[in-house]
């Protein structure tokens, strides 16, 4: 169980280091400051890779003890004594730090839609040019509504 252990404290470290990198994100989008943003998008990519193989590490281990198809909270809950408060702590600040990611996230998410449906708007005030993307649908049917996402985002 130590190598478990070990594994969520990894996470652990990992997702406050990701956690780190979203509040940059969300002042970054706060403040229009899209060469950061892309900077930041680069940098999540890369913790996103490490946060994949932290799983896959994750999973060989877990089918190594043989508790492939449980839960970690069956897995502390069928620990022994002297594992379980370390497998305790190690999880859930892994679930603290996981879901202040998801809040953080989420209010980017958020920010970024409103301003889209702002120059939606603007846009269509304005007319569309020529130059300017629009979706399929929207093309067939008449309506003018485009497309202004970096798919970096």
């Amino acid at each position: 169980m130590n190598t478990l252990c070990e594994i969520l404290r990894e996470g652990a470290e990992l997702y406050g280091n990701f956690l780190e990198l979203e509040y940059k994100k969300y002042d970054a989008v706060i403040k229009d400051d899209t060469a950061l943003l892309d900077e930041i998008v680069a940098q999540e990519q890369v913790f996103h890779l490490k946060m994949r193989g932290l799983d896959q590490r994750k999973t060989r281990h877990l089918e190594e003890i043989g508790m492939k198809n449980k839960t970690l909270k069956e897995i502390i809950e069928l620990s022994k004594d002297e594992s379980k408060e370390p497998l305790t702590k190690s999880y859930d600040e892994l679930y603290r730090l996981i879901n202040e990611v998801k809040k953080i996230s989420s209010l980017c998410k958020t920010v970024i839609e409103v301003r889209l449906r702002r120059i939606d708007k603007a846009m269509s005030l304005l007319g569309q040019n020529e130059n300017t993307y629009l979706k399929e649908e929207a093309k067939d049917s008449g309506t003018t509504k485009s497309l202004l996402l970096s798919k970096k985002i």
